[in-house]
């Protein structure tokens, strides 16, 4: 097993850069939904990838996309699956395309990024170790600065590089891996990753591992308080979820319960001030929440690059509970009262 605190670094090439030799099949599984021209610049860059176009399987799994992603995937060379089913997910589409693939190394990407032209080497030859089941690289995204909801997304996608427990959704798989614990969970309208991670983690001795190498460029395009308010909640509902069901995912549990316990003290502050007719007790909030903050900030600085930067990215992991905790209590109630589970949240609208 890789020492988690290690910094990994893809190891030599086995073979000169641009050489067909020794590099094994890889199935490289994109999928979307209403994508446009991301899904044209997403499987442009595979295709344009440092690895051996004859030894690359392209599949593209569309779910219900009213534009051309279709047409324009089998334009550039795809196998096209179109899957319609009654719950859409991403673990639904992923799966749907791991029964297509046809190799025992399966990568899969969304819609939405662009691959590094050098990654699909570096990954494969870090594979070459039989106890890794997974890999993937840096996520980061096209125009971090353009909005701050891109600069939010842009920090979240970081993970210390080595011996981790999750991927996201662009990672290399090994195929026997996925299938031996039944691939995606694709009743989970987000979080299948860390699901399908804790599975293949629980009863192997195996690893999962993040390079520090580029890996994707990812076009999140929110603009708006009102996508940011769907995702977070969106993620709220199935942290909860995926919490609920392993009693391994401690952790997961223990922020969940930090986030309702920050969303009562909001709600005591408010009402105590409005109740006795102070201010007081708000502002007592208030600086409470500041200090948070702060440490938050001090905590991120360096992965941020700067104080002021860590202070907005600290500030976005206190704005993000409101939603966060309304997605929690949207599962908690369904759960208690067996309502249907929540279907898809689209909190981008082109």
């Amino acid at each position: 097993m890789t020492n988690p605190s290690e910094t990994i670094k893809a190891p030599p090439f086995a073979v000169e850069r641009g050489r067909n030799v020794d590099l094994p099949a890889v199935s490289v599984v994109a999928i979307g939904r209403n994508e446009g021209q991301r899904l044209v610049a997403c499987l442009e860059s595979i295709k344009a990838s440092d690895y051996p176009a004859e030894r690359l399987e392209l599949i593209y799994v569309d779910t219900n996309s009213t534009d051309e992603s279709c047409s324009a995937a089998e334009r550039l060379g795809a196998k096209v699956i179109r899957i319609q089913p009654e719950f859409p997910s991403a673990a639904a589409a992923r799966n749907a395309g791991l029964r297509e693939a046809t190799h025992d190394l399966v990568h899969f990407l969304d819609g939405d990024t662009v691959l590094d032209a050098f990654w699909l080497r570096k990954a494969v030859e870090t594979m070459r170790d039989p106890t890794i089941v997974c890999v993937f690289g840096r996520r980061e995204e096209m125009a971090p600065t353009a909005t701050v909801y891109n600069f939010w997304t842009h920090h979240d996608w970081y993970v210390s590089p080595g011996s981790t427990g999750a991927c996201g959704g662009d990672a290399l798989f090994r195929r026997e891996a996925l299938e031996t614990v039944g691939g995606y969970d694709a009743g989970l309208i987000a979080g299948e990753e860390r699901d399908l991670c804790f599975r293949l983690l629980r009863d192997s001795d195996v690893s999962i591992i993040r390079l520090d190498e580029p890996m994707t460029m990812h076009d999140i395009h929110m603009t708006r308080f009102s996508q940011y308010w769907k995702r977070c909640f969106r993620s709220g509902y199935a942290y909860a979820q995926v919490a609920s069901r392993y009693k391994g995912l401690r952790a997961w549990r223990r922020t969940c319960y930090r986030n309702v316990a920050h969303a009562a003290i909001t709600l005591v502050a408010i009402i105590s001030s409005i109740t006795i007719g102070s201010w007081w007790p708000l502002a007592v909030w208030l600086a409470l929440a500041f200090a948070a903050i702060l440490r938050g900030a001090f905590r991120h600085r360096a992965q941020v690059g700067g104080m002021g930067g860590a202070i907005l990215y600290a500030l976005h992991h206190y704005l993000s509970k409101a939603p966060i905790v309304l997605g929690h209590a949207d599962f908690a109630l369904r759960s208690v009262f067996k309502g249907k589970p929540k279907t898809l949240v689209e909190y981008r609208d082109g």
